[in-house]
């Protein structure tokens, strides 16, 4: 009669979903119509010296997704650990660390402008682009840090609208800005860098509304608080998918230099659009992932495996889905991508449909290792999360495009990138197994998760009525037996679970449809767990309606050994305990 059927979770899911791809594709749809405005209306110089500064803003992605990401996926375990105090330590140890960097890269810039844009360029005429661009882009650090890092704290906190309203306001704002300046004002390429200052200035506008707003959940607290240790736990939290961005830029360096000593400028032509047909693969493949991870860390937290596999299953078919689409159509029609980046003469037309073809078949890799990524970085197995990075993104592409360049010529670059998302699958499948071996069997499969106890766990759902309660009631306590619990402790677990979910269900009124019931037998403790997405309901603060309430209270408390309570990710989550 009572099985899970993970509509609380799936609906939670696709209320994080539409709105983290709609951030994702505002993030990067951008870089590329930014990209058109500023060729047309300054010319090549202009993106030249944009492309000089890619190291520099691959380097602010990192940073914001480092404490960004890191931050948010700690506070939102710190909450599911009912640790409140902490969780607000790792948020303003964030955002505090962000606005510090984000200072001191702006005075850098301020003063140091020139010697930095050396550095970048060589060339004389590109040297004042690089200049007047770099000199806005390093002041807007705190800026661009701030709203970006909290928007991560913003999903994690089951407002990923509002984090979704920051980006697309910030991208649309700097898109028409860039006209603004450029064309009416004449500020050149500076222009270009303003209008992205003026977005963001926008975009502060819902932070700001965010920070005030009284039902936010995660607040600052005193960071004298906190130990070093718990910045580097950010820092290695957020690195691993943080790096991914060091990797691109340092792949990208030293696949130009093969591919241009072994094909030409056709070849660079043809990276470029390569690279941008990624930029497209990865709108789902990031807003997947990033959707993935808050529920994926909420739940793992909470020993919820059951609801950890849904979250992964679904992942992956979504990612893997949308990528076999863009996949066929790169290989069927790879010349309508071309026309529509402009790209001429029958070199460059033949290279190019041959780099596409070959390359977009590294997609469906990229979507399994990405997810993968985060998911270990989300489950805080920080130096799979790591490996994972550095295999796909360096380590085992590059040789493998200077071996096979020298072997089978230019399709040789192409297929490498193809060899280092499998290579990295077999890594990560190797790892797992390992893992497996050392821990005796006790963690399994591609997903790493600890192997219950036969029989110990029953998850369930059950909808919201009476008369589902005394039924989960009565198959608790026959659940309980079965596994070795005294009749007596066993009916008080009977009890405890009908007492919790019949005042939710009068708390919440119709509000509620279902209440996932997720229960756990070891040797020493029953812990049952309670999840429903209802308005905000602590059963261990004395709430009450009618008089009937106070005693179910009262019983529930009597009973239970201890009693936990948590909003995460806009659910409520109540663990009850008790010891056999």
């Amino acid at each position: 009669m009572f099985e899970r059927n993970y509509n609380i979770i799936s609906a939670k899911y696709k209320k994080f979903l539409l709105p983290t791809v709609i951030l994702s594709m505002a993030m990067y749809m951008s870089i590329i119509i930014d990209g058109i405005i500023v060729g047309n209306l300054i010319g090549p110089n202009a993106l030249a010296a944009i492309a000089l500064l890619i190291p520099i803003t691959g380097l602010f992605s990192t940073i914001y997704w480092t404490f960004g990401i890191g931050g948010s996926v700690l506070s939102a375990i710190a909450k599911a650990e009912r640790n409140e105090m902490k969780s607000r330590i790792y948020f303003s140890l964030s955002i505090i660390s962000l606005l510090v960097i984000g200072l001191v890269i702006a005075i850098l810039g301020f003063f140091y402008i020139g010697e930095i844009s050396k550095v970048f360029s060589n060339s004389e005429i590109l040297l004042p682009f690089v200049i007047d661009y770099g000199r806005i882009l390093f002041m807007s650090a705190p800026l661009l840090f701030i709203a970006l890092g909290i928007s991560y704290f913003m999903r994690a906190e089951d407002k990923p609208h509002l984090a979704t309203a920051v980006l697309i306001s910030s991208n649309f704002v700097n898109i028409i800005m860039d006209i603004v300046y450029i064309k009416f004002f004449n500020l050149g390429i500076g222009g270009a860098a303003l209008a992205t200052v003026t977005g963001y200035l926008v975009g502060m506008i819902f932070i700001v509304k965010y920070l005030i707003s009284k039902d936010r959940e995660t607040r600052f607290t005193n960071i004298f608080k906190s130990k070093i240790k718990n910045l580097k736990e950010i820092i290695f939290s957020g690195f691993p998918p943080a790096s991914g961005q060091l990797f691109i830029l340092l792949k990208t360096f030293f696949i130009n230099i093969i591919i241009l000593s072994t094909i030409g400028e056709a070849g660079t032509v043809a990276f470029a659009i390569c690279f941008d047909c990624l930029i497209i693969a990865s709108i789902p493949i990031i807003g997947v992932c990033q959707t993935m991870s808050p529920i994926v860390s909420v739940f793992y937290s909470e020993k919820d495996f059951n609801g950890v596999k849904f979250i992964m299953r679904k992942s992956f078919k979504i990612a893997i889905f949308s990528c076999v689409l863009l996949t066929i159509f790169l290989i069927l029609f790879p010349n309508i991508i071309l026309d529509i980046f402009g790209v001429t003469g029958i070199n460059n037309i033949i290279v190019g449909e041959e780099a596409i073809r070959i390359f977009s078949l590294s997609f469906i890799g990229t979507s399994i290792t990405f997810l993968m990524l985060f998911y270990t970085q989300a489950i805080q197995k920080k130096l799979i999360s790591f490996i994972i990075s550095i295999s796909q993104g360096l380590i085992i592409l590059v040789p493998s495009a200077y071996i096979l360049s020298n072997l089978i010529g230019g399709s040789g670059i192409w297929i490498s990138f193809l060899i280092a998302e499998i290579g990295t699958i077999i890594i990560i499948y190797l790892i797992t197994i390992i893992i497996s071996k050392k821990s005796k069997g006790k963690y399994s499969g591609i997903l790493m998760l600890p192997k219950n106890k036969e029989g110990s766990v029953l998850d369930v759902t059950i909808k919201s009525s009476v008369d589902d309660a005394l039924g989960l009631s009565e198959k608790l306590i026959k659940f309980a037996e079965e596994n070795g619990v005294d009749k007596k402790t066993s009916i008080y677990v009977g009890i405890a679970i009908e007492e919790m979910v019949v005042n939710t269900i009068k708390y919440n009124l119709d509000s509620i449809d279902y209440i996932d019931v997720l229960s756990e037998i070891d040797e020493n403790e029953i812990r049952i767990s309670f999840k429903d997405s209802g308005i905000e309901y602590d059963p261990t603060k004395d709430v009450i309606t009618e008089e009937s309430d106070f005693e179910n209270i009262h019983v529930l408390k009597k009973i239970a050994n201890e009693i936990s309570y948590a909003r995460l990710i806009g659910l409520n989550s109540t663990i009850i305990t008790i010891k056999r």
